[in-house]
C-alpha cells in the first residue's frame, strides 16, 4: 500500500497528474523558449497546431466568458501552460502535448526553462502519458526520437542552445 501511494504521488509530484514521459531543459527564460518554440511551430510544415481556439482568434463575447485559454476545450492548447502539436514524420503523425514547467512566477524570476512531454499518441490514439500506464519503453522510444528530430532540434537551432535533460 505504502509502494503505490509513493508511485502515484510521484506522478502528481513531478508534473501533475499525466506525470513527464521526457524533459527538455534551457538556460533562457521562458519567455524566450516560448517564442522559439512558437517560431518553429509557426515555421514547420510537418508541425500542425490547432490554432482555432487562441484568445487571439476567438475574443470573448460576452461577460462571462473571461477568455482563459486554459479552460474548455483548448486546456491542454493554451499555448502559455501547455501545447498540443501533431507531428508527421515518414508514414508516422503523432500528437504530443508538451507543457512549460513552473508556474507565473517561476517563469519571471528563474533564468532557465523547461518544457515536458505529458501525453504522446500515436496515428492510431495508442499512447498516453507517463501515469496511465499507455507508453511502453519501446513507444517511448519512438515517441521521443521523432519530437526530438522534427521539434527539439529545430528549438536548439533557433535558440543556438542545446538543451539538457533525461527522461524520467
Amino acid at each position: 500500500m505504502i509502494f503505490l501511494s509513493v508511485v502515484v504521488t510521484g506522478c502528481f509530484i513531478s508534473a501533475g497528474t499525466h506525470g513527464s514521459l521526457k524533459e527538455y531543459k534551457y538556460a533562457i527564460k521562458k519567455e524566450k523558449l516560448q517564442q522559439a518554440i512558437m517560431k518553429v511551430i509557426k515555421s514547420s510544415s510537418n508541425i500542425y497546431r490547432d490554432t482555432s481556439l487562441d484568445k487571439s482568434s476567438n475574443p470573448p463575447t460576452n461577460s462571462a466568458s473571461s477568455g482563459d485559454q486554459s479552460t474548455g476545450d483548448n486546456y491542454y492548447n493554451d499555448v502559455e501552460n501547455y501545447v498540443t502539436i501533431k507531428i508527421t514524420s515518414g508514414q508516422e503523425v503523432n500528437e504530443y502535448t508538451f507543457r512549460y514547467y513552473g508556474d507565473e512566477e517561476d517563469w519571471k524570476t528563474s533564468s532557465n526553462s523547461e518544457i515536458f512531454i505529458c501525453y504522446a499518441f500515436d496515428k492510431n490514439h495508442k499512447g498516453g502519458s507517463d501515469c496511465n500506464g499507455g507508453v511502453t519503453k519501446e513507444m517511448l522510444k519512438e515517441f521521443t526520437d521523432i519530437f526530438e528530430k522534427e521539434f527539439i532540434s529545430k528549438v536548439d537551432l533557433e535558440l543556438n542552445l542545446s538543451h539538457t535533460g533525461e527522461s524520467h
